[in-house]
């Protein structure tokens, strides 16, 4: 299996060459890495293989992840945001991908 650092190259690499077939530039691409039920540690070692975008699904499951890690990256909220969660994802993420509604958003 391969280990973190040299499964991100491989998907970094797939990217450019996609971005470059498309005619594009490959810094207009951003890889966000979802650690959804991904250990800490793992996530570490994506970070120091150069992933900077990380995205979580849930905002319980964010928040000691965060705290381990900190602000070396931006974190992305990729799932579904419920309305008594709002609050904590404003205060933990950079962005947030995934309201569905007007009213969520105020």
């Amino acid at each position: 299996m391969l280990d973190v650092a040299q499964n991100f190259q491989r998907v970094r690499e797939r990217v450019v060459r996609a971005v470059e077939r498309a005619g594009r530039n490959p810094d207009e691409v951003i890889i966000v890495g979802a650690s959804k039920q991904v250990e800490v540690a793992r996530i570490e070692q994506a970070i120091e293989a150069g992933l900077r975008h990380v995205g979580e699904n849930y905002v319980q499951e964010a928040k000691p992840k965060i705290a381990a890690l900190g602000r070396r990256v931006t974190w992305h909220f990729i799932g579904h945001l419920q309305t008594n969660k709002a609050r904590d994802a404003v205060r933990l993420f950079d962005l947030i991908h995934s309201l569905d509604r007007l009213e969520l958003a105020r």
